[in-house]
């Protein structure tokens, strides 16, 4: 009896195991099957809407993709990175939970604003102070938000998988601008055959919202591409987003990490509405001054191609290279960049040319104050056309270049001049360093050597040169300008050592080095700098520079000088008619009629601000773009505050009362400008420089 009862206990399971093992085949026919009619769907969406990504998927061949069923009938991966599953027996319930978690418990970017001193009389500042002030009596008297309301701003997905929670997260949430990261391509191809990508791009296309894919996406690239995609949709939409990871991974913990150290990114070079009247009144004056401008397609002769140039900027490295470029300075150019012209001439040094990019008449205050004017008669001067026109007197020569993505820079150089015949300086933001390597690349130097150009210190307290206006006579910090100057502190990767102090400003200027170097990439540059590490310029210590050039530098600097640079025909009444200033009144009227109307919900309010960025993106590429250039920046502001007034706080309609104060101030900000802009060509900054009175009493 206990051996037949144990031989039927087996057969029993062997008809069980064998029944399973059925349903299993019939359950992964069964996938199959829905998986190709999901596919076929899916690649024809994708072909309607997103065009590029078909191209890519089509016919996509997969690496190293494990797809198999699960006993609920769907399909799951095998993550051979962690030798395990993504998902368990059941991945659609899994996500549905993992949604529901998120939308109890939503992470949400921050990005602050404080109130700045009005020291300019700047109305950009004087009413983002007003915007500001509101959103912080708000802060006072409301409690944060705790859960994801039914209508978002944006998302920032990070890893899509087989995207069961995608369209779990859009029958809930409506979402205006949604992006997606996912840096595993094989898993976003299988998704096409698990997710409901018609559905998806669907409900978002009848929404009017946007969705942007970063496939393949690594951490290195992943903020610089979504930095690329906020210029289109509008740097407001990287404030109080969501952000929500769907699986831990390696890859995406390191991505998501970078971004957040990346992230100040996106709150800086928004530029404001001040700068661009500053821009056309500075470039107006210059123009009439007729200063020479940097040729499109400057050259160095190939006699002269071998003399290197230094760029010496004033971080705290420059004390331990003084010597390197005192022993080479007949042999090569020096550029000395904004405040680097003191210490240089401290230790006898008189560069060859001086760089400077300040719009305000700080440029003009420090050299005319702090600089012997005998000297500075014996330099040339480099600046770009939004530069103090008094600037140019001080020195014994200047020429100028076209600075990208101003307003004056789209009357003179892309309407008048159509593009002909002048460079735009790329890259020359946003540290006067950033300046004077992007004049050293368009000029035509194939070999560049970066002195105190180090986006960062190891030492907080020894920020600059010790022989700068940052120290007094004791060689003692001047703790005002020193707080200033690490406001903001952060680690990066030393070029010389593991890690260094930067700030988010700082950090802004190594990666635009970085890009300069990456359009320039033929031309040798060497980072002799002790700070932060610049990818594209190779790392050498100042005692290991070796230069045996003989050729005479001085004719170099008379062709610079003579060839490189050209006048530009000039005419004000030409220039006055591209102004348009009626234009800009009715421009300026339509952004506050898209804000002023009662608004309900935060939906009604979210979709006006995206039709109102649209509106003003509309004119970017147009015969207006200057006045797109004018308003972006300052909009760019005041959506933010608008967004973080809609989306901090739990009470929806007191954050829209305390939104609605916020449309009033606008209304104001707008009417001011349009008086503002019909005297632009009367703005020449005459701003005292704060500075000043500080250095001159702790030099006492």
């Amino acid at each position: 009896m206990t051996f037949n009862n144990e031989l039927d206990k087996l057969e029993k399971i062997a008809e069980d195991k064998f029944k399973a093992l059925a349903d299993h085949q019939d359950l992964e026919q069964k996938l199959s099957h829905s998986m190709q009619l999901k596919f076929a769907d899916n690649i024809a969406a994708l072909s309607l809407y997103l065009p590029d990504i078909y191209k890519q998927f089509k016919d996509y061949p997969p690496e190293n993709l494990q797809v198999t069923c699960t006993k609920t009938g769907v399909a799951n991966i095998f993550d051979q990175s962690t030798n395990s599953f993504l998902y368990s027996e059941d991945p659609v319930k899994q996500c549905r939970e993992q949604v529901d978690h998120q939308i109890q418990n939503p992470q949400f970017t921050a990005l602050s604003f404080k109130e700045n001193e009005d020291e300019h009389g700047f109305i950009h500042t004087k009413y983002m102070n007003k915007l500001n002030d509101l959103f912080v009596k708000a802060s006072k008297d409301l409690k944060p938000i705790t859960t994801m309301p039914d209508h978002l701003g944006s998302m920032i997905i990070f890893g899509i998988g087989l995207g069961y929670h995608l369209t779990q997260l859009l029958e809930d949430i409506t979402i205006e601008h949604l992006y997606l990261c996912e840096p595993n391509c094989d898993w976003f191809y299988a998704s096409l055959y698990t997710a409901d990508w018609k559905f998806i791009l669907e409900t978002i296309d009848t929404r009017d919202g946007s969705v942007s894919f970063y496939l393949g996406s690594s951490y290195e690239n992943f903020t610089n591409d979504f930095l690329d995609d906020l210029l289109v949709k509008g740097s407001f939409n990287s404030v109080n987003a969501v952000l929500y990871q769907h699986y831990p991974s390696n890859d995406l913990q390191k991505l998501i990490t970078q971004f957040s150290k990346d992230f100040h990114r996106c709150a800086i070079g928004w530029g404001f509405f001040d700068d661009g009247i500053i821009s056309i009144a500075h470039d107006f004056v210059n123009g009439q001054q007729q200063i020479p401008l940097l040729k499109a397609q400057a050259n160095i002769p190939s006699n002269l191609q071998n003399i290197p140039v230094f760029v010496v900027a004033n971080g705290p490295s420059f004390d331990t290279a003084i010597e390197t470029i005192k022993s080479y300075q007949s042999k090569v150019i020096i550029f000395s960049c904004g405040s680097a012209i003191q210490p240089l001439l401290a230790n006898g040094i008189i560069p060859d040319f001086h760089v400077a990019n300040e719009r305000t008449k700080s440029s003009y205050h420090y050299l005319s104050e702090f600089i012997d004017n005998d000297i500075l008669q014996q330099i040339n001067f480099l600046t770009t056309n939004i530069m103090h026109p008094k600037c140019t007197e001080l020195f014994k020569w200047s020429g100028m270049a076209f600075k990208p993505a101003e307003p004056s820079t789209v009357i003179a150089s892309e309407y008048i001049d159509q593009g002909k015949n002048f460079a735009q300086l790329m890259f020359s933001n946003p540290v006067v360093g950033n300046t004077g390597a992007s004049f050293a690349c368009y000029i035509g130097f194939k070999e560049i050597y970066l002195f105190g150009l180090d986006f960062g210190y190891e030492d907080p307290s020894h920020h600059h040169s010790k022989d700068s206006l940052y120290y007094n006579k004791d060689n003692q910090e001047i703790e005002s300008l020193g707080h200033v100057v690490r406001s903001g502190e952060i680690e990066v990767k030393g070029n010389f050592v593991e890690k260094v102090f930067s700030t988010t400003f700082f950090n802004v200027g190594r990666h635009c080095l970085e890009g300069l170097l990456t359009r320039f990439n033929h031309v040798h540059c060497y980072n002799c700098s002790e700070g932060a590490k610049v990818e594209r310029a190779a790392p050498l210590r100042v005692d290991d520079i070796l230069l045996v050039n003989t050729a005479d530098k001085n004719k170099l600097i008379s062709h610079i000088k003579n060839n490189l640079f050209i006048a530009r025909d000039f005419s004000a009444d030409e220039y006055i008619k591209w102004l348009d200033y009626d234009e800009f009144d009715d421009i300026c009227d339509t952004l506050i009629s898209f804000l002023d109307k009662d608004f309900n919900t935060r939906a009604e309010m979210v979709t006006a601000l995206k039709l109102q960025a649209r509106y003003l993106f509309s004119y970017s590429q147009t015969r207006h773009r200057h006045i797109y250039f004018m308003l972006k920046g300052s909009l760019t502001y005041v959506q933010s505050i608008f967004k973080m007034m809609l989306y901090s706080f739990d009470d929806e309609q007191a954050a829209l009362r305390y939104s609605h104060e916020c449309i009033e101030v606008f209304i104001h900000f707008m009417t001011d400008a349009k008086a503002l802009y019909a005297n632009c060509l009367n703005e020449v900054s005459e701003h005292e420089w704060a500075v000043s009175d500080i250095v001159k009493n702790a030099s006492k």
